[in-house]
């Protein structure tokens, strides 16, 4: 119990933290001067200058909404455990309804880094030509 619990709370942080990181809101100057200095070596201006991939289908707001769900899914989850009272059938169903959101979890966070790089690539495959 305290491993699962603990398991879901590392997976809650580190998703608390990529489903909120917005790197030109939160840190502009660094990419400001990332940008100068691709100019500097010769690989040109800023190569974007409408939306992003990224941006037009909107995976920010769909991995917040999936992070969202999945914390209610969790503290769902808790309750039904809580509200077993030793039957042993409803905890087993509250254990399965927490690995089943885990496994989610995972997926979602898959097809994140997934996308995440797959947009890095479509950029560099489009502009370095």
């Amino acid at each position: 119990m305290k491993k699962l619990l603990a398991y879901c709370a590392f997976i809650f942080l580190i998703s608390s933290v990529l489903f909120n990181f917005h790197p030109t809101a939160t840190s502009a100057g660094f990419w400001d001067g990332l940008m100068q200095t691709r100019m500097e070596i010769g690989y040109g201006n800023e190569p974007d200058e409408g939306t992003s991939l990224y941006e037009k289908i909107g995976v920010g707001f769909i991995t917040e909404f999936l992070g969202i769900t999945f914390l209610g899914i969790m503290i769902y989850a808790g309750i039904a455990w809580m509200m077993a009272r030793g039957n042993a059938q409803e905890v087993e169903r509250a254990k399965n309804i927490i690995i089943y959101a885990v496994i989610g979890l995972a997926v979602v966070l898959g097809a994140y880094v997934i996308t995440k790089l797959a947009v890095i690539l479509w950029r560099e495959v489009k502009y370095e030509s």
